[in-house]
C-alpha cells in the first residue's frame, strides 16, 4: 500500500479492490444491515417470525448489525481518505457537479 498521490489517469479508474469493496458494500452489508435492523422490530417480527430465527435470535442480530455498522463507518473513513489523497477539491467538484474538469475520457 502507498500513501502518495496516484498518477493522474490512475485516480480516475477503480482497481479490482475498490471494485470488489464496491460489490461487497452494496450488495451484502447494506442487505445484511437492513434484515438485521428489521430483525431487532418486534412488529417485523411479530409478523414475520422467521427473520430473527435466521440470525439465531434479537441479540445476535443486534450483534451482527453492530458489527456490520463498524464495516460501513470503516468503509466511509477509508473512502473519504482515498478521495482526499486522489484530490479532495477537484475530486468532490467533479461528484457535486458531475463535470471532472480536466479529465480525459480514453
Amino acid at each position: 500500500m502507498r500513501l502518495t498521490r496516484p498518477e493522474e489517469e490512475e485516480a480516475w479508474s477503480y482497481n479490482v479492490l475498490q471494485r470488489l469493496t464496491y460489490l461487497g458494500v452494496v450488495f451484502v452489508v447494506f442487505p445484511l444491515f437492513i434484515w438485521t435492523g428489521l430483525a431487532m422490530s418486534p412488529a417485523v417480527t411479530a409478523a414475520m417470525p422467521t427473520v430473527v430465527t435466521v440470525f439465531g435470535g434479537r441479540q445476535s442480530a443486534r450483534t451482527l448489525h453492530f458489527l456490520l455498522t463498524l464495516l460501513l463507518v470503516l468503509f466511509v473513513l477509508i473512502h473519504v481518505g482515498m478521495v482526499w489523497l486522489a484530490g479532495f477539491r477537484r475530486r468532490v467538484t467533479a461528484m457535486i457537479t458531475g463535470n471532472a474538469s480536466g479529465h480525459r475520457k480514453s
